[in-house]
């Protein structure tokens, strides 16, 4: 049993966002599954605090264990929000304002050692806005974080929608039509900006983990389902190029779950058995 309360805070750019805190059962000795005072989930592309799924799954695992969790929103949520916010709209840079803005709140409440668990892009923000020391976690989780490499989509005989799209969103941003909304498929249908899908995915492989890795200080776990890796072009090669980054086993985890779909819906339960696990020789 947990309790659960919403919770608001408010980045530097005023933009409001909303968490869901969810405390152990009172009297619950702290486990060492987790050892942290807190740790904060980070939803994917178009997610959201209160979305099902694999985070979700996690969240309870970790209440269970006897830390608390907290279930927040990126500016990124949802798919169109007002005139900010939502995947469609959103500047993925504008997420070391709002993990920052909840570490913060985090410290407020007397919350110091932050483990981050993020899924999907939830993922890639942890990692760009630790390596731009926004934030300071003790551990970062990422569980299924796509590749954000141009050349690999441009490359990869899969990736034929990707690049008609991209081609699209390219010549709008010429013309001077960039915050024209589109309808992409690839690497996820969505509605988008089209300077936001020339920013995301462009040449410059600005979010890129493989880039972004090298200057994260603390120890990061990625996860990876292999049926992914298998048949999605943004992870087609990401265990072996997380593997040439050479870092040392105690700043860079790699696991590949064999069976593991985007979201482990074969086995839900195996990334936290994995993260446990790693934690535990941290």
């Amino acid at each position: 049993m947990m309790t659960t309360s919403l919770v608001r805070s408010q980045t530097p750019d005023k933009l409001r966002l909303d968490a869901a805190l969810q405390l152990p059962q009172a009297g619950l000795d702290h486990g060492d599954d987790w050892p942290a005072d807190l740790v904060i989930l980070v939803h994917g592309t178009a997610g959201n605090f209160y979305a099902p799924g694999i985070l979700e799954h996690v969240s309870k695992a970790v209440v269970a264990s006897g830390t608390p969790a907290l279930r927040i929103n990126t500016r990124g949520h949802d798919g169109l929000v007002g005139v900010r916010g939502g995947a469609a709209l959103e500047n993925i840079d504008d997420c070391r304002l709002d993990l920052a803005t909840w570490f913060s709140w985090a410290r407020d409440n007397g919350r110091q050692r932050i483990i981050l668990v993020g899924h999907s892009m939830g993922g890639i923000k942890s990692i760009y806005a630790a390596a731009a020391a926004a934030i300071d976690p003790v551990a970062i989780v990422a569980i299924s974080p796509p590749r954000f490499c141009h050349q690999m989509f441009q490359d990869h005989p899969a990736a034929g929608a990707f690049r008609e799209d991209f081609a699209r969103a390219t010549e709008l941003l010429a013309n001077g039509h960039g915050d024209e909304l589109i309808q992409v498929r690839q690497p996820l249908p969505m509605w988008i900006r089209a300077s936001g899908y020339v920013e995301k995915y462009g040449p410059e492989d600005q979010f890129d983990l493989v880039g972004q890795l090298p200057r994260v200080t603390c120890p990061v776990l990625v996860l990876v389902g292999d049926q992914t890796v298998e048949h999605s072009p943004a992870f087609n090669s990401l265990p072996e190029d997380l593997a040439g980054l050479d870092l040392p086993d105690d700043r860079l985890g790699i696991e590949v779950i064999p069976g593991g779909d985007m979201h482990y819906t074969n086995d839900p339960d195996e990334p936290i058995r994995r993260t446990v696990d790693w934690l535990a020789h941290r």
